[in-house]
């Protein structure tokens, strides 16, 4: 099974603006497609269209699914993401992946 992974961000007066994300296949713990650099606004959409998006990050050179990415409305009316970590759990977060 698929599921939308995000493994790097861009960040501007923080704010993620950009990410680069794919397709991240389960089963394979492998990109089911190259990865691609979309604005966050794409993130959003996917999210809205119910599609799950996750964090992916790299430890001791094996990849993990990390907590689930929904969409954050800002006073101004501009909608970002943010990363869901469940109550009473550690997670690494979106400031945790690389910069892209």
């Amino acid at each position: 099974m698929a599921t939308l992974a995000i493994d790097g961000v861009r960040w501007v007066n923080d704010r993620v603006t950009s990410v680069r994300w794919g397709s991240f296949d389960q089963t394979t713990n492998a990109w089911a497609a190259p990865t691609t650099i979309v604005d966050v606004q794409q993130v959003v959409e996917a999210i809205k269209s119910g599609k799950e998006v996750r964090t992916l990050f790299t430890l001791g050179g094996r990849t993990f699914l990390g907590p689930k990415v929904s969409a954050l409305p800002y006073a101004n009316g501009h909608i970002g993401i943010e990363a869901r970590v469940q109550d009473g759990q550690i997670e690494k977060s979106l400031e945790d992946l690389p910069a892209v």
